[in-house]
């Protein structure tokens, strides 16, 4: 499978995925700042930017992709989701991470078995822990 990049231009194809985790990366985030990558149930990898990406995204068209993302709690160094069927993780320095809950304890799981123990270490590997949790990590490589 091909990283799927959602732009301004190409949002609406993507209206309907089958989400199962993102990140998202603050503005001033470390690493790639208004990053946002998404694994489907399908483990097919999408990246979209919504500040620094020619190909960026309109930050009011998230929702339209991720309908989740309407309904969390952002704070400056943090977010929370109000439905009880999403988890948050922090990934660190402006980066967070939300799955589904029905996923979260496999991915700790996972986490712990493959020894991570910063949050450097799961800002880099999370989407790892994830595909191989849905078997198709070994497509990515």
């Amino acid at each position: 499978m091909e990283l799927i990049v959602i732009t301004e231009s190409n949002y609406q194809d993507y209206l309907s995925l089958d989400i199962v985790a993102f990140s998202f990366a603050y503005p001033g985030a470390m690493g790639d700042p208004g990053a946002i990558i998404i694994i489907d149930r399908n483990g097919q990898i999408y990246y979209a930017n919504y500040c620094n990406d020619n190909n960026y995204i309109k930050r009011e068209h998230i929702k339209d992709i991720i309908p989740i993302f309407g309904g969390i709690k952002w704070w400056p160094i943090g977010c929370d989701s109000n439905n009880d069927e999403w988890v948050n993780v922090d990934l660190g320095m402006g980066n967070n991470l939300l799955m589904l809950k029905e996923i979260s304890d496999d991915f700790h799981q996972q986490a712990k078995a493959a020894n991570i123990k910063s949050q450097p270490e799961l800002y880099h590997k999370w989407y790892v822990l994830v595909l191989s949790m849905l078997g198709k990590f070994d497509q990515y490589l």
